[in-house]
């Protein structure tokens, strides 16, 4: 009786809030909408991998294989070195886009300019906007064996040109590093974000005490940080 009751009372308060609270209802659907369409929706395709898919027919028609498709992914022989591939990058680029956004956070925060700071800023900021197409695209005129700078300069100091993307050896650091360039700056802005939030008495009586800068930035503005890291 009492669950009952507890039932009814909720549904009660649910119509409540529907009736004195629908503006707030009516701003969220349309992003309820989005979630519904763009991430709910295409989980129907998942099934894909489960069927022999045929394009042109409906997914419910096609033969149910299970999981036919990924035992022949993981018997293939090149999974292992894809495998292997996927961690190295993934825990490589882990460690090398770690301390960069926080440092270059950190030395923005000591700018005192704010038109030299926005300036550095958008400087930093810019790359994060740059396509992918358009990076490779960079990458392969910069590296390039015949027109690119690099290894023009290589060629003017005496050294042997070299086809960075024709060698295996080049492509992690070339993969790892780009997207380190490319993506520094839009990350250090949740670190900048973080340290705005710092007392600036705090800083003040630090001075005062004669606490140097780097002592300032390690005891202050790491700490102030360190739940956002």
């Amino acid at each position: 009786m009492n669950q009952m009751t507890q039932t009814k009372f909720k549904a009660r308060s649910l119509r409540r809030q529907l009736r004195f609270q629908w503006p707030l209802y009516l701003f969220a659907l349309p992003a309820v909408i989005y979630l519904l369409i763009f991430a709910y929706g295409p989980m129907y395709g998942v099934q894909v991998a489960f069927r022999y898919y045929m394009p042109g027919r409906p997914l419910n028609e096609c033969r149910w294989v299970g999981w036919h498709y990924f035992e022949m992914f993981i018997g293939d022989p090149a999974f292992r070195d894809v495998f292997n591939n996927t961690i190295i990058l993934s825990v490589y680029y882990l460690v090398a886009n770690f301390p960069f956004p926080i440092i270059l956070a950190l030395m923005l925060n000591e700018v005192k300019n704010k038109k030299y700071k926005r300036t550095l800023q958008t400087i930093y900021y810019a790359p994060h906007f740059i396509s992918t197409v358009v990076l490779i695209g960079m990458l392969k005129i910069m590296l390039s064996p015949s027109i690119g700078i690099v290894n023009f300069l290589r060629v003017k100091l005496g050294f042997e040109s070299i086809y960075y993307l024709g060698k295996p050896e080049y492509f992690r650091p070339l993969y790892v590093w780009s997207g380190v360039w490319q993506h520094t700056g839009w990350s250090a802005i949740v670190y900048l974000a973080a340290l705005s939030a710092v007392d600036p008495s705090l800083l003040e009586a630090a001075e005062i005490d004669g606490a140097g800068r780097l002592r300032r930035i390690w005891h202050i503005n790491l700490t102030a940080i360190r739940p956002t890291i």
